[in-house]
């Protein structure tokens, strides 16, 4: 992942300018490229909305009866069946475990480290000349989040649920940004349990680090889409597709608003695109 924030303009080898005339068709390309992303997405909520809509809730006793009518005609590790789930997030066997940046109890939680640093970019512009600026990237350092399941419970029982990468919606528990001190050639990063090595080439230009980190606690009311199954060997829920804190009419309504958002860009964009394109070619 980068961004970019220019800094003081750098040495160039000759001036040149960016003529809009000239690149037409590349903003055209461009435009259609965003309606393209946005159609993506327009696609992605349609088949969430769907999903949510079509599935049914369950208890989480609903459920075990389910897999035990299942487990008695056909056996053990055949159950399939689409549900929702609405309980509270609860440790699993082996109780809480700890969050590594802030070292809170939790049954869940993933981080994320990102360097911030200067670098040399060199283009060429549209006049066949190079010019050099110093920009500001990011790179993201690491990414972690916990793959056990955790067990969600309701008043009749209680489940275990993959994460799966699907949670939404959890509180930030870290949100830090470090600056990088050149004087103390730091080679390693360190924050409550979570450590890393850096290799000195990768500090070269660094303006400093950000930490980020979000939690699920034990007690957070959750609302649950996904598959239950006793393939693993036991119940669980597996194959989510949305774990979240909000509720179901909550995050429906929301999905709404983004459709329209989404449907809107995607119309927008490609009509522009493809009106620059028709301008550049019968320019």
């Amino acid at each position: 992942m980068s961004s970019f924030s220019e800094r003081v303009s750098a040495t160039s080898s000759s001036t040149g300018s960016f003529s809009l005339a000239d690149n037409l068709w590349l903003i055209g390309v461009i435009a259609l490229a965003g309606a393209a992303v946005c159609g993506y997405f327009v696609f992605r909520q349609r088949s969430l909305q769907k999903e949510m809509i079509e599935t049914e809730t369950f208890s989480v006793s609903e459920v075990q009866d389910m897999q035990s009518a299942a487990a008695d005609a056909a056996g053990e590790g055949y159950f399939r069946q689409k549900c929702e789930i609405v309980g509270t997030a609860q440790p699993g066997p082996e109780g809480p475990i700890k969050s590594e940046l802030s070292e809170t109890e939790c049954v869940w939680h993933k981080h994320v480290v990102t360097r911030k640093y200067w670098t040399t970019e060199r283009r060429r512009d549209s006049n066949g000349h190079y010019r050099e600026r110093q920009v500001q990237r990011t790179e993201k350092l690491v990414e972690r989040e916990t793959e056990e399941p955790f067990v969600v419970a309701d008043e009749t029982g209680h489940i275990a649920v993959r994460p799966e990468g699907a949670l939404e919606d959890v509180e930030k528990a870290t949100d830090r940004f470090e600056p990088h001190d050149e004087s103390s050639n730091q080679s390693e990063l360190a924050i409550g349990s979570f450590k890393l090595s850096i290799p000195t080439k990768q500090r070269e230009g660094t303006v400093g680090y950000q930490y980020e980190e979000w939690i699920l606690r034990p007690g957070q009311k959750l609302y649950v889409l996904g598959e239950a199954t006793d393939e693993p060997g036991e119940l669980m829920i597996a194959n989510t597709s949305l774990i979240s804190t909000k509720d179901e009419q909550t995050l429906l309504r929301e999905t709404r608003s983004k459709l329209r958002l989404f449907s809107g860009g995607a119309a927008l964009a490609a009509a522009i695109g493809v009106v620059i394109i028709l301008v550049d070619l019968l320019g």
